[in-house]
């Protein structure tokens, strides 16, 4: 059931689930749906997560929704595996506190294009220490990268983005 709540989900963004894409040019649909469409672009990508928490119910926080499942079910690499399966929980969390990001909507779409090198620099250290992880605890990376990107669109956007950005 959980491949196929995922498969229709990412349908609904128009990639093929036989194939997913790396993980950036998911993200990549997502962002132009905002840019778009604006707040109705993340009306949108929220419609669209609702109905896969909904399909997924108490999977949602299961073992089924782990970076190995990702990775079991679309044979994909380590790191896109985590970013997949991270990306549903954060998604949900910023669709029920979609006021902050229509508030911020300009400012993170201009950050997002203004400002890749600063992102950018984010992912590689994240992938570099991926790449280091000998304990098998690829969560560790994680903390780092989330503050990174926090700083940059805090930098940006201001303080009242702090925590709210996972994009």
């Amino acid at each position: 059931q959980t491949k196929s709540c995922l498969d229709s989900y990412f349908s609904g963004f128009g990639l093929n689930p036989d194939n997913l894409p790396q993980y950036a040019t998911y993200i990549g649909k997502l962002l132009d749906l905002t840019t778009k469409y604006g707040a109705d672009g993340v009306n949108m990508f929220c419609s669209l997560e609702q109905v896969a928490e909904d399909c997924l119910g108490g999977l949602l926080n299961s073992p089924c929704m782990t970076a190995a499942a990702f990775q079991q079910m679309y044979g994909m690499s380590v790191t896109d595996s985590y970013e997949y399966a991270t990306d549903f929980p954060v998604r949900a969390y910023m669709c029920k506190n979609k006021q902050v990001m229509d508030d911020n909507l300009v400012c993170f779409d201009d950050v997002h294009l203004k400002h890749l090198d600063e992102r950018k620099k984010c992912t590689t250290d994240l992938e570099n220490a991926m790449a280091k992880v000998t304990d098998g605890d690829y969560c560790k990376p994680w903390g780092p990268f989330v503050t990174c990107n926090d700083d940059v669109y805090v930098k940006y956007c201001g303080a009242q983005v702090k925590g709210s950005v996972c994009i």
